[in-house]
């Protein structure tokens, strides 16, 4: 997906979301305060489905709610929103993309908030 000219993403990392490219560069304020709560929320969540996964539970992703689903979704397009302005939150409904995809791009989000170091961020799919 083409970025906003107005966005330096040279150095910003990519996610791949239903067969499409996405820049995620350093979030601005806009950004943060959608993802920044919105990670605090999940990230717990997640780790714990992820352990649990890595323990051999073939049912722990039935543990997601699908509040914890749709505030990946919202955090998700949050975080595109800096170079992707008009990429809207239905377009991210629409794309073909899985749970992976969208773990993966949430990980790169959560690294992008300045927050984590890298090992903090591990989110499924990771």
């Amino acid at each position: 997906m083409r970025a906003d000219p107005k966005i330096d993403c040279a150095k910003a990392p990519v996610a791949a979301l239903g067969g499409q490219e996405f820049f995620i560069p350093p979030l601005s304020l806009r950004q943060a305060r959608v993802v920044v709560p919105g990670l605090l929320k999940l990230l717990p969540r997640l780790n714990a489905i992820q352990a649990r996964i890595g323990a051999g539970d073939p049912l722990a992703a039935a543990e997601m709610e699908q509040d914890d689903f749709d505030l990946m979704i919202d955090v998700v397009h949050a975080g595109l929103s800096r170079a992707h302005p008009d990429f809207t939150r239905d377009d991210l409904l629409d794309l073909e993309a899985g749970f992976v995809d969208l773990a993966g791009a949430l990980a790169i989000i959560a690294r992008q908030t300045g927050l984590f170091t890298p090992g903090e961020a591990a989110t499924p799919g990771e």
